[in-house]
């Protein structure tokens, strides 16, 4: 295996414990990742690490300073083409993207990705000219676009938004309009200063009064040259947050905002000139879940997001508890807390969960980028259905899984590198509070856990009643099995025989 594009450690105090490897940790690196992954992050950190715009201050920046340089570093990124993933032919390319520009900042991640990337690719799917148009102005930053879901009062609760997007046959134009505060959306990232554009959701009414559900309107809020807000459009930023200040959330209101018919992202319903409704979804629940199919990714998105977290906090961690020496056998002869098994104790199971996380992350996303390009290929097997909902089950419970680990990983490290982990250039702070948002944004962590358990338990259900699922991601295999698994008992009665993998 060649790995001799990978660069060697630089020398120092962390040589001795590196020269003890029983492994080669370059194979292993290629073995978790791919070549190409790895040539593709070591180009964009080489990269960042030669331009001063991108080299890293001594102390935190101000608020105003933050969204400065971010937006500057974002467009930078551009004018190196780091943003384009169209010579790559490896689906993780756009994973090690995230992990690349995330381990050296979030916001900067966030800012390009919901634009160039999540708000491109939906208004792509659409197939409609004038938003394909848009799309490739959102990649290359001429536009800025943004998801408008939640509201100021309604988050989980998605089916409650109370934006509304009334259909006017005789303009032939969708009216938005926020009926209340508390209808507001809020929390959008890039709302507050950046886009020139929203996809928002909103309860779709035709002219006989009749409530559709959420449907997604791509709404113009900016001009683009001026960057005043069009008439009806109350926008702004909702100020410093605990983290990620480097991106720019804001709210909006609407008050009669017209749109044209055309700007009606239909992939789930659309219509007609004179006001009827058509949808090719029978099932009103089904349909509903497709209408959210652009967010879909973002809990996808976030266990690789917490997973990154992990492997740069217990990387800090393990580092310095190498490194710092305290107390000792004798007098004068300390040695590494490392060595204390306390401190692998509190440790060495994070090194462990980091290593599972990011197989399971890795599958997770090689699903997702799959059933992607399924279903931009329009493909409407009875297996991509099936692909769809494993991975919104999958999904909605690896996310909690992975933000509460990284959360709870985080704050064990700060707290194991002692008063030196409270200093603010070790990052365990910054980690800590970019991280915090993920336990929150894209679905509760409880309530998404409840989901993943309904879908559990309704599988379970059909299984015990004689029927067996479908399972692309091999994740439901297990209840496929269960009556086996149930009666099956541990056998292993040496140490030996419980380090067997093939006993478990």
């Amino acid at each position: 295996m060649d790995t001799s594009y990978i660069p060697d450690m630089p020398p120092g105090p962390l040589e001795a414990y590196r020269k003890r490897a029983s492994f080669d940790w370059k194979q292993m690196k290629v073995t978790l990742e791919s070549e190409e992954a790895i040539k593709y992050k070591y180009t964009i950190w080489k990269t960042l690490e030669q331009d001063p715009l991108f080299h890293r201050g001594t102390v935190a920046y101000g608020l105003d300073e933050y969204r400065e340089i971010t937006a500057k570093r974002v467009k930078r990124l551009v004018e190196y083409d780091l943003n384009n993933l169209s010579h790559y032919t490896d689906p993780k390319i756009a994973m090690a993207w995230n992990q690349a520009i995330g381990m050296y900042d979030w916001p900067l991640s966030a800012k390009y990705q919901l634009n160039g990337l999540m708000c491109a690719m939906a208004l792509m799917q659409t197939g409609k000219p004038h938003l394909q148009q848009l799309a490739e102005e959102c990649i290359n930053l001429q536009s800025a676009c943004c998801f408008c879901l939640t509201e100021l009062s309604h988050g989980s609760n998605t089916k409650a938004m109370r934006t509304t997007a009334t259909y006017d046959p005789q303009s032939e134009e969708f009216i938005l309009h926020t009926p209340d505060f508390e209808a507001s959306k809020f929390w959008v990232g890039l709302l507050g200063k950046t886009a020139t554009h929203c996809i928002v959701f909103a309860q779709l009414y035709t002219p006989d009064g009749h409530c559709h559900g959420l449907h997604n309107f791509l709404v113009p809020i900016r001009d683009k040259e001026s960057h005043l807000p069009f008439p009806g459009i109350l926008v702004g930023d909702i100020g410093m947050k605990l983290g990620q200040n480097g991106l720019d959330n804001g709210f909006m209101a609407l008050n009669q905002v017209r749109i044209p018919r055309e700007n009606l992202m239909d992939r789930t319903g659309s219509v007609t000139k004179d006001g009827r409704y058509v949808t090719p979804f029978k099932d009103p629940s089904k349909r509903f879940g497709a209408a959210l199919g652009a967010l879909s990714g973002g809990r996808v998105g976030i266990t690789d997001m917490c997973t990154s977290n992990l492997k740069s906090a217990i990387t800090i961690a393990i580092r310095f508890s190498a490194v710092r020496r305290q107390f000792g056998p004798s007098k004068g002869q300390e040695i590494p807390v490392i060595e204390y098994q306390l401190q692998q104790w509190r440790l060495i199971p994070y090194i462990a969960a980091t290593y599972v996380m990011h197989l399971a992350s890795t599958n997770l996303y090689q699903h997702y980028s799959d059933s992607t390009m399924a279903r931009m290929s329009n493909d409407k097997s009875q297996r991509q259905a099936d692909l769809g909902r494993e991975i919104h089950a999958f999904s909605s419970s690896s996310k909690p899984l992975a933000s509460w680990l990284a959360r709870d990983c985080i704050q064990e490290c700060r707290e194991a590198c002692g008063g030196h982990g409270y200093l603010w250039y070790n990052r365990l702070g910054e980690l800590r509070d970019n991280n915090d948002p993920n336990c929150t944004y894209e679905g509760d962590n409880n309530v998404l856990q409840q989901q993943a358990g309904n879908f559990l338990l309704d599988v379970a259900s059909k299984i015990q009643n004689g029927g067996r699922v479908n399972s692309p991601m091999g994740s439901l295999d297990f209840l496929n099995n269960m009556k086996t698994i149930a009666f099956h008992t541990f056998e292993a009665k040496t140490e030996r025989a419980v380090m067997d993998p093939k006993g478990m």
